[in-house]
């Protein structure tokens, strides 16, 4: 702190400089005017601090002195002198002359970000209405554009890590130096299609699926596909440089990521699975090196059918026990929400058009912790008119091994994921001691009201596809960043968080009702009578399994068919092509 400006009452303007020099040492004999006397009579009262000796007064503006000491101030010493200022009656006001820094952008200038049109569009401000066109209509948005304007800025904000437990990650121009050193926890080594079982290496060398593979006993319920890239896809979305004039913009400016491989070819097992999250968490795995940088955030964006089994249960608990928190994707059926995001103790999260209803095949329920955007594609009767076009984010163009780094639409609830664990990244930046009570608190009170309708149902069995969401079917509300944000930066000051003031939005546009004309846009589900109650048996990965439904594949893991993370690939690939054309590489 280098000094105070201060201003006395009814203060002539300065007329002459030499005054300055007469308040700090008057020469004997010297007759003071009667400013002077004023400014004399105020400092005697309220000295400069102990041990911060030679008063060095120069004026400032038009009738301010700026009061300097022989040496910097600290906080302490300049506020109580600032306090002892403010009480005498001549002294009008008082202002630290603190150093101000470069002012940060809060709008960033990466190409895809700042044209205009469809692009990031899951980024930009929470806004729109009824009569506005169907593209400017953002009432289901986290809003993290708003979060960004808050005083702190994004930039300025240090990144709180994030693990991201997926396919693995691949090289990509946007991802340079935003990752950390992760580890490859696929045990199968014909899953893993890296030629070795678990490793210190996170790379994704592809999880494609063809004939040949499905000629196989471990894979031949698996469904053929080109490979998702999924893990650099979700990473992008959390840490891509951002406001570096190249390509897409991501949630946290300066975001990093902890790169955690746990699925390959046909999905993940439960094993590679728990031992990923425990691992990320900075927990003990036998046989594998402490983590280095345990992650408070951590994203899962896998699951299979059926109740949370005891072995993920345990792996939740442990993780909450060291103050991580694991935010998982409730999965695309349109059905219940999938294991884990259905444990206790887990941020389970719907996906949203970007008007704020579910999209037409997030799942969904009462386990559900909160919901935002996740892309909504043409699928469903209600497509055609209603589809949002995806997530923009980064993508790999290779069809089975690692191609070029370029962009690509992304859709489903595994593309929500990651909206939820940024914002717990960007609270945790600004109150990096939050429990994982007050995060998930500060979650659920910030969020808006779940968008409402006289036109579409609401979500249930009955009506599984496009459905106006609640409290009971889709979590505390919409993700609200910039609430969220607000609520830890009221913490962390010792203030009381803000309510939020946001009322349900009323949703009745033309295409709304366009699309109600074509009937339901999705058959309702068939479900199932409960089964009977039966004794816990282990499964292929040793873990016991008390839930309804297999886990499919062999060795535990999620089969390819009810997997219910994975992009849709016909969707994605579809979008990554139309872009590729667009924005080449």
């Amino acid at each position: 702190m280098d000094g105070l400006i201060v201003q006395l009452r009814g203060a002539p303007a300065h007329s002459d400089r030499s005054r300055a020099q007469a308040l700090a040492a008057p020469a004997s004999g010297q007759r003071l005017d009667g400013e002077a006397r004023r400014w004399q009579q105020v400092l005697a009262a309220a000295p400069q601090p102990a041990g911060a000796p030679g008063l060095q007064p120069q004026a400032v503006g038009s009738a301010a002195y700026l009061l300097r000491t022989g040496q910097a101030l600290t906080a302490a010493q300049a506020d109580e002198w600032a306090a002892r200022l403010r009480a005498q009656p001549d002294v009008a006001w008082v202002a630290a002359n603190v150093r101000e820094p470069r002012l940060q952008a809060t709008t960033p200038d990466d190409p895809m970000f700042a044209s205009g049109g469809h692009n990031q569009w899951w980024l930009k401000p929470a806004s729109g209405g009824d009569q506005m066109p169907l593209a400017a209509r953002l009432r289901g948005v986290a809003g993290f554009a708003q979060a960004w304007q808050r005083s702190t800025g994004a930039p300025a904000l240090a990144a709180a890590r994030v693990a991201v437990l997926d396919t693995g990650i691949t090289p990509h121009p946007e991802l340079a130096g935003h990752l950390l050193p992760g580890h490859d926890f696929v045990t199968d080594v014909a899953a893993a299609n890296d030629g070795d079982g678990r490793d210190a290496d996170p790379s994704d060398p592809g999880d494609w699926i063809d004939e040949a593979d499905r000629a196989r006993s471990a894979f031949r319920d698996c469904e053929a596909a080109r490979s998702s890239w999924h893990g650099t896809m979700t990473a992008g979305m959390l840490a891509a440089g951002t406001h570096n004039a190249t390509g897409v913009a991501a949630i946290h400016w300066d975001g990093r990521v902890l790169p955690v491989r746990v699925a390959g070819k046909c999905g993940a097992a439960v094993a590679d699975i728990i031992d990923g999250m425990r691992w990320a968490a900075g927990l003990p795995v036998p046989g594998v090196p402490a983590n280095p940088h345990p992650a408070r955030i951590i994203s899962l964006s896998f699951g299979g059918p059926g109740a949370c089994n005891p072995a993920y249960q345990q792996a939740v608990d442990e993780l909450r026990a060291v103050g991580a928190l694991l935010v998982a994707a409730g999965g695309n059926g349109h059905g219940a929400l999938t294991r884990p995001a259905n444990c206790p103790g887990v941020l389970g999260v719907v996906a949203l058009n970007r008007d704020g209803f579910k999209t037409t095949y997030s799942n969904f329920g009462p386990q559900a912790a909160i919901a935002t955007v996740g892309g909504d594609p043409t699928d469903g009767a209600w497509g055609p008119v209603l589809s949002d076009g995806g997530l923009l984010s980064i993508y790999n163009d290779g069809a089975a091994g690692p191609g070029q780094g370029g962009y690509a639409y992304l859709f489903g609830s595994s593309f929500a994921a990651p909206g939820v664990a940024g914002t717990l990244s960007l609270m945790l930046s600004v109150h990096p001691s939050m429990t994982v009570a007050q995060l998930e608190a500060g979650l659920r009170a910030s969020a808006r009201p779940h968008v409402q309708s006289a036109l579409i149902g609401a979500c249930s069995d009955a009506n599984p596809g496009r459905c106006v969401c609640s409290t009971a079917t889709c979590g505390a509300g919409i993700l609200d960043a910039d609430g969220a944000l607000a609520h830890a930066q009221a913490l962390a000051a010792g203030r009381e968080p803000p309510r939020t003031s946001a009322v349900a939005a009323q949703l009745d546009s033309a295409e709304l009702r366009q699309a109600v004309a074509l009937g339901a846009d999705r058959a309702a589900n068939v479900v199932a009578p409960p089964a009977a109650p039966v004794e816990p048996v282990a499964d292929g990965g040793g873990n016991q399994d008390g839930g309804s439904g297999g886990s499919g594949g062999g060795g535990g893991a999620i089969s390819a068919a009810p997997l219910a993370a994975l992009a849709w690939a016909v969707s994605l690939l579809q979008a990554a092509r139309r872009l590729r054309r667009r924005h080449p590489g």
